[in-house]
C-alpha cells in the first residue's frame, strides 16, 4: 500500500511497508515503561536505559536528566521505578535534579535512595537539601544521612551534627553516626 503523504518524487511513495519497521514501532516506549517496574518483574527497559546513560555523550546528560525526572514525577511511578531513576541519577545528575530529590529525602522511604544519588552530585543546593533532611528524619534514615552528609564533606553541617551528636534524645545509632562524621571532620581541618 502506497503511502500518500509521500512527496511525488520520493523513491519509496509506492513502495510497501516494511515489516520489521512496522513491528519495530509497536514497541513500548521504554521511558515510560520503566516507571511501572516491579520487583520480580521484566527489566528489559531498565537494561536498555541504563545502556542509552552507560554509553552517552557527556553533552546528552540534561535530556537523560529530563527524562529521568519525568519518571520521578510520573504518578504511576512505582517504587522499584524511583529506586532505578535515583541509581541512573548518581551516575548523570546535576543540580537541576536537587529539588525532585530533595522530596524524596523527606519520606523515610525513599530518603536512602535519594541521598545514595545525591551523595556524589557536586553543589551547594544539595548540601542544602541533606542539611534540610536533617530536621525531619529519624532513625537508621537519618544516621545514614549523617553519613552521606559527612562523604561530602559539608563543613556547614558540622554545628547541627556536632549538637545531635550531643543530644541525648537521638537513638544511639544516629548520635553514634554523629560523632564519627564530627571526628572524621576534625581530621579533615
Amino acid at each position: 500500500m502506497a503511502d500518500e503523504k509521500r512527496a511525488a518524487n520520493d523513491p519509496l511513495k509506492n513502495a510497501e511497508p516494511n515489516p520489521r519497521l512496522t513491528e519495530f514501532s509497536k514497541s513500548p516506549e521504554p521511558w515510560t515503561e520503566i516507571a511501572k517496574m516491579e520487583w520480580g518483574g521484566d527489566r528489559t527497559m531498565a537494561s536498555t536505559i541504563q545502556a542509552l546513560i552507560m554509553d552517552a555523550d557527556v553533552s546528552q546528560y540534561p535530556g537523560l536528566e529530563k527524562k529521568l525526572l519525568a519518571v520521578l514525577d510520573d504518578k504511576n511511578c512505582t517504587d522499584v521505578a524511583r529506586d532505578f531513576v535515583c541509581r541512573m541519577l548518581r551516575l548523570i545528575g546535576t543540580p537541576a535534579c536537587v529539588p525532585a530529590l530533595a522530596k524524596l529525602l523527606e519520606n523515610e522511604k525513599s530518603a536512602d535512595v535519594a541521598r545514595y544519588a545525591l551523595q556524589t552530585i557536586p553543589g551547594f543546593e544539595v548540601d542544602a537539601a541533606l542539611r534540610a533532611a536533617l530536621t525531619i528524619l529519624k532513625g537508621k534514615t537519618k544516621a545514614g544521612l549523617i553519613g552521606t552528609i559527612s562523604a561530602r564533606g559539608d563543613r556547614d553541617a558540622q554545628a547541627a551534627i556536632k549538637a545531635i551528636a550531643a543530644d541525648s534524645s537521638e537513638p544511639a545509632d544516629v548520635r553514634d553516626a554523629a560523632a564519627l562524621a564530627v571526628a572524621t571532620a576534625g581530621g579533615a581541618q
